[in-house]
């Protein structure tokens, strides 16, 4: 279990994250190559890499650690994961039926991938496993989608549903694959922004529709010209795309 330091509160954002907020002056990042590895604190506390810690009886392996930057320039909480979304959760994803709301964002659903050590092109979204009612029912509803392709656990927390690539998407995914996110139609632009309720003027909008906006911003962090044919948007890790089930295994608990 982890150690309280005053004033400090855990509150999990989804079933990837929770935060520490409060008094976090409490705590010490200890960096490596300028990257917190650990947070220490009062009475032993200990939050680092590679260890798994409950939240609120959520279970979260250690990979990432982040510092909230408040206006003053102070760190005013710390962000602890698992993983990062994916891009296949930004751009993949709406290709599957439903919403948000649906696929349970903010609770069980963890990433969406476009592969797995046994599947190629293909999406697939990890849960963490629930014995909750709406869960199960959310379950059979999973399994009758008609590019349902299989269901798995990769571990006794974990489930994986595996899907083929709906058809009339099939030209979307591969322009993912290649990073061309400008060309996917505009209807599934739209379709991408509805599913994330964002606007075309939010930063993802501003990705698919080539905004000029953007394209100042990244010449200016790049302090480079970009070519006018360039996307907005980094090419996939395709590597960082496909599910590892080392990066989600949980360890021991701290």
């Amino acid at each position: 279990m982890v150690v309280e330091c005053d004033n400090l509160v855990y509150k999990p954002l989804n079933a990837l994250t929770f935060r520490i907020t409060g008094n976090v002056t409490c705590l010490k990042p200890i960096k490596k190559d300028n990257e917190i590895i650990a947070l220490e604190g009062p009475d032993n506390l200990n939050i680092q890499l590679g260890f798994t810690v409950p939240i609120k009886k959520i279970k979260y392996k250690i990979n990432i650690i982040e510092p909230i930057i408040g206006d003053d320039a102070r760190t005013i909480a710390y962000d602890v994961s698992i993983a990062k979304r994916t891009k296949a959760t930004t751009f993949v994803m709406p290709m599957l039926p439903g919403n948000k709301k649906l696929y349970f964002w903010n609770t069980f659903f963890v990433n969406c991938f476009i592969g797995t050590p046994e599947d190629t092109n293909c999406i697939a979204l990890l849960y963490r496993w629930s014995s909750d009612t709406r869960y199960i029912k959310f379950e059979k509803i999973m399994k009758s989608v008609e590019f349902f392709k299989r269901r798995y656990d990769p571990s006794p927390n974990y489930v994986m549903f595996v899907f083929n690539i709906p058809k009339g998407y099939k030209r979307e995914y591969r322009a993912f694959m290649l990073g061309k996110y400008s060309k996917f139609t505009r209807d599934y632009k739209l379709d991408i922004l509805d599913f994330h309720h964002a606007d075309i003027e939010d930063e993802m909008g501003q990705i698919i529709f080539k905004s000029d906006k953007r394209r100042k911003l990244l010449e200016k962090r790049l302090n480079a010209d970009l070519p006018e044919d360039s996307e907005l948007l980094s090419i996939i890790n395709v590597e960082k795309e496909t599910y590892d089930p080392e990066i989600y295994k949980l360890k021991k608990l701290l």
